[in-house]
């Protein structure tokens, strides 16, 4: 059984995380309208209350863009698991990921600007947006297993998954305002790209594994 906090009241924290949810709702709505560059008062204004109550739910802009990446972080993440359960084939799985990132910012351009906003921390340095280090670390989970399916070493997943992730998402965001291309066509450029740079690193991999085991 579930232990509430001591103290803890569930009716007023179900309201609480009701009005948080909504308030969520009218800001993807706002800024779907809007663009990115909502401001606070913008948002507080769509959701029906003031900006000190919009602070009080979400303390900061930064805050709010956490929340909602936390929210469409999940749905891409079940949008990727679905992708990739589809096929055990590398070169499918790559071309499944790529696709789904970038028909997740075709479909939501603005909520997507809005999301990868600069952020800093509180002394002021930048840190990786909420939603870019959820993609990555869930698709190292997914190159880790190949990796250790093929018998070479692990330790290349995640410094591989924040580089792909990364070119995806810089090239999706050219793409977002170039469009001289259709998705399908980038889907495929980066994945030739990307596939063929993983084929040399495995082979190279391979290639010191058999090394050390002659000598």
């Amino acid at each position: 059984m579930t232990r509430l906090p001591h103290g803890g009241h569930p009716e007023r924290d179900a309201r609480r995380e009701l009005r948080r949810a909504q308030l969520l709702d009218a800001a993807v709505e706002a800024i779907a309208t809007l663009g990115p560059g909502a401001t606070m008062e913008q948002l507080a204004r769509q959701g029906g209350v003031t900006k000190p109550i919009l602070y009080r739910h979400f303390r900061d802009r930064q805050g709010l863009i956490t929340a909602l990446a936390d929210r469409f972080s999940l749905s891409l993440m079940d949008e990727l698991d679905a992708a990739l359960a589809g096929t055990a084939d590398s070169r499918e799985l790559l071309d499944s990921t790529v696709d789904t990132y970038l028909r997740f910012i075709e479909r939501e351009p603005s909520l997507y600007r809005f999301l990868l906003q600069h952020v800093g921390d509180a002394d002021g340095l930048s840190r990786i947006s909420p939603l870019i280090d959820a993609i990555a670390r869930r698709v190292a989970v997914t190159i880790g297993d190949q990796l250790r399916a093929a018998g070479l070493d692990s330790g290349a997943a995640v410094p591989w998954a924040f580089g792909i992730v990364g070119l995806v998402h810089q090239a999706g965001d050219w793409w977002l305002d170039d469009r001289s291309m259709s998705r399908q066509q980038l889907v495929r450029y980066l994945t030739d790209l990307v596939w063929s740079g993983l084929e040399a690193a495995a082979a190279l991999a391979t290639s010191a594994a058999v090394e050390s085991i002659d000598t």
